[in-house]
């Protein structure tokens, strides 16, 4: 399946993985101050209700916990959706395409589905799109996004691909790869220089 069916199609499927080991990518815009943001608030995405095990609202529920646990832990505080809100955090699942559906996303300019936010599949996020959500998407990942609500930028991604047959073992592996990824939340300017360099590179395979 290419990118550009996945794009017209969407993915609905059963998020089982095989046996992975887990693998974490996390990406984000060295440009941007992080050190601004001191509050987040979850928004939705299109395909929770099409995913079976984010259906489920105590597996959906678990994995917002870690991801606020782990944006709490860096001095972050959540507030309600109709608060303002420096952070929008949006997680989805990209999973083995079971059936499809006919809406395409274009048709939909407000990305209301993907809580107001366009899903970030081009540019310079390509890489972690279609790299980590294409090329594996028989297999099973979860993506976390962080935006900015004021400019509806994308400024930091996570990437998570493990096995969740355990459902116990997953859960304390996805929390501890949070937390890992989140460690940093802001990055420094050290980090920041690497990212840059990366993104360079990428924008030249993917722009």
């Amino acid at each position: 399946m290419t990118c550009t069916l996945l794009f017209r199609a969407g993915a609905v499927a059963v998020f089982t993985l095989s046996a992975l080991t887990a693998q974490v990518y996390t990406e984000f815009d060295p440009a941007v101050d992080f050190t601004r943001f001191k509050t987040f608030s979850f928004v939705p995405a299109a395909n929770l209700a099409m995913s079976e095990t984010l259906k489920d609202p105590e597996i959906r529920e678990r994995i917002r916990n870690f991801i606020g646990g782990g944006l709490e832990g860096r001095s972050l505080t959540e507030v309600p959706r109709d608060q303002k809100h420096d952070l929008a955090i949006r997680f989805w699942a990209a999973v083995r395409n079971k059936q499809t559906v006919e809406v395409s996303m274009a048709t939909d300019p407000t990305w209301m589905g993907w809580g107001g936010y366009p899903p970030y599949w081009t540019g310079t996020w390509a890489y972690s799109y279609e790299e980590w959500v294409v090329h594996n998407y028989h297999e099973g990942t979860l993506v976390v996004d962080l935006i900015d609500p004021a400019s509806k930028e994308l400024v930091w991604r996570t990437v998570f691909k493990q096995d969740l047959t355990d459902r116990v073992k997953a859960y304390a592996k996805l929390k501890a790869n949070l937390a890992k990824s989140f460690s940093q939340l802001p990055p420094s300017e050290k980090d920041k220089k690497k990212m840059a360099e990366k993104r360079r590179k990428l924008a030249t395979k993917y722009m």
